[in-house]
């Protein structure tokens, strides 16, 4: 496998000559990506709905034709691309897809994956796009060389969000003036001490390869009548059910525009939203939304994996982001029919 020393930067439109990236044809085993979601996402829709957006003169709908670019011109063994969910219920954009990736020279198939069923503590479906190269003689759909090229969605318990995160130390609320100017208070990252040791298999394995501190274990300020929401809404709780003499938004529209996270279930599905606001991400039973790392803990990124950006970019990192266990059982079984076709082609 080829890889490149070096991180590009750019808009991937701009990319025109792929032959000074320095990589040839063929050197690479897998490509993998994950086109812009916003235009086939259920949410990304309704509000571009709201803006009166022409949905479908988005520059968003054409962008995974530059990684059909990239798939033609390297011809990797196998290829993964990654979307939401709603893309399988869109089944005339979904056939076009695979009909370009298919005309590059592979076999192709997708499921859609709930990550929750892979150890994430979060129910997050997702599509996955997978294909094979003609010239690997595998055939997706019948799981060639007795390897299935996606994984089983495994039947164990789930993880919970009190499983994920109950190691953390408490944090107090932090409050800013309810003003229309009114910004966050300046916070510092700083690394803190645990709570306590690992409670549970999954604390153990998010903090193996960690010290007896984690950082990014902030959040984000509220105003005084968010607080006072928050501790109206019991666990599973949202907008909707609050007291109509607290309402301050359509409820038709914002239905869950405040909701409570459950302890002993998984989390629903984080969004880049978080960068805006975590309203919809209430603590389960801390006054608060939660922090910078248990939304990455919720996400099954380990505690050593630092992010160093503004507070409102690490949430969008993590609400883009694929959580980390999920790829890991996704690229399983296509590593392992990599290492067994090179095998055979010495």
């Amino acid at each position: 496998m080829v890889t490149s020393p070096s991180t590009l930067i750019q808009d991937i439109r701009e990319v025109t000559d792929l032959s000074n990236l320095g990589i040839e044809p063929g050197e690479i085993d897998i490509l993998i990506g994950g086109p812009p979601c916003q235009v086939f996402s259920r949410v990304g829709i309704g509000k571009m709905k709201q803006l009166k957006w022409d949905i479908e003169k988005d520059h968003r709908n054409f962008l995974y034709k530059e990684y059909v670019r990239f798939l033609e011109y390297y011809q990797p063994l196998f290829f993964v691309m990654e979307n939401v969910d709603n893309l399988a219920n869109k089944k005339e954009v979904l056939s076009k897809i695979i009909a370009e990736l298919e005309g590059c020279g592979y076999k192709v198939d997708y499921r859609v994956l709930d990550s929750s069923m892979f150890g994430v503590p979060q129910r997050r479906l997702r599509v996955f796009i997978v294909g094979a190269h003609e010239r690997t003689d595998c055939d997706i759909e019948d799981a060639a060389f007795g390897v299935p090229v996606f994984p089983i969605q495994d039947n164990r318990k789930t993880v919970s969000v009190g499983e994920a995160i109950s190691d953390l130390p408490e944090l107090q609320p932090i409050k800013i003036p309810l003003k229309p100017k009114s910004t966050e208070p300046r916070q510092t990252d700083r690394p803190v001490t645990y709570r306590c040791n690992p409670e549970s298999t999954y604390q153990e394995k998010m903090r193996e390869r960690n010290g007896k501190t984690v950082w990014n274990h902030r959040c984000r300020a509220h105003n005084e009548k968010d607080l006072e929401i928050f501790g109206m809404l019991q666990q599973g709780g949202k907008y909707k059910d609050l007291p109509e003499e607290v309402m301050r938004y359509r409820v038709d529209i914002f239905d869950d525009k405040y909701k409570r996270l459950k302890w002993d279930a998984p989390s629903w599905t984080l969004t880049a939203h978080m960068s805006r606001d975590c309203l919809a991400y209430i603590h389960p039973w801390q006054n608060r939304s939660i922090s910078v790392r248990e939304a990455a803990r919720i996400q099954s990124f380990p505690d050593d994996f630092v992010f160093y950006a503004p507070m409102t970019r690490m949430f969008e990192l993590i609400g883009n982001s694929v959580p980390p266990l999920l790829a890991e059982e996704v690229a399983k079984p296509i590593v392992r029919l990599v290492r067994e076709y090179n095998t055979r082609n010495v």
